[in-house]
């Protein structure tokens, strides 16, 4: 998944239903398991169209951080399955994807690059055993999270110590409870800070975000 918000190129050149998703925001889980799931068929044409690049980076980071190309990786909030192919591209062959959309798992899994396929809501608990991945990616899909800080200590149990937590927030979403969820997490000595990037590109083609909404890149080591 990825939060948006509609611009001149979504009524030029994108989906109908990409042009709804600045109604998304706040919107509960079903509501957006149901919009995803009509949005899937289109989803991997419309992201490009907007500039969309952070699956790439992610895939990126992962390399810079040192995971291992068969290490076991958890895809938070896989979508249709973009960014799980950057990884693939990028050398990796343990890749599990969760969303909340079956549709878009369905397209996931048309990709053959993961190794399982999960629906999970993120504001709940994540179903997998402790220590279980080397690494954990969350691109793109924090605009929906309300339990943020749950979800952390989350990451911080299913990934084992010394592993990696990558993810992405819009830099109009990285807030005091944002930033407070973060710190709260820090200071359970479950993970320290890697690096935390300067404002990044996030749908540079979408006149609404453009030079206006930026997204981090937030790397952290679990303890």
């Amino acid at each position: 998944m990825t939060g948006a918000s509609n611009g001149n190129s979504s009524k030029a050149d994108i989906s109908a239903t990409a042009t709804d998703l600045t109604s998304m925001t706040n919107a509960d889980a079903n509501t957006l398991a149901d919009y995803y799931d009509k949005w899937a068929q289109s989803y991997d044409a419309d992201l490009p169209k907007m500039g969309y690049d952070a699956p790439k980076r992610a895939a990126e980071i992962m390399r810079e951080q040192g995971v291992a190309f068969d290490a076991p990786i958890l895809d938070a909030g896989c979508g249709t399955g973009l960014t799980g192919l950057e990884l693939a591209k990028a050398g990796y062959t343990d890749i599990t994807g969760i969303d909340l959309s079956l549709e878009s798992l369905q397209t996931a899994e048309d990709k053959e690059v993961y190794r399982h396929l999960k629906k999970r809501d993120m504001n709940k608990t994540l179903a997998f055993g402790d220590n279980g991945f080397a690494a954990v990616q969350c691109i793109g899909t924090l605009t929906y999270v309300r339990e943020t800080r749950q979800l952390f200590s989350e990451f911080c149990r299913v990934v084992k110590p010394g592993g990696i937590v990558c993810f992405t927030q819009r830099t109009d979403l990285y807030d005091d409870a944002f930033i407070k969820a973060i710190q709260a997490t820090t200071r359970a000595k479950k993970w320290d800070l890697i690096s935390h990037s300067d404002p990044m590109p996030y749908l540079p083609n979408h006149e609404d975000f453009g030079d206006r909404k930026h997204i981090f890149y937030d790397v952290f080591r679990v303890k």
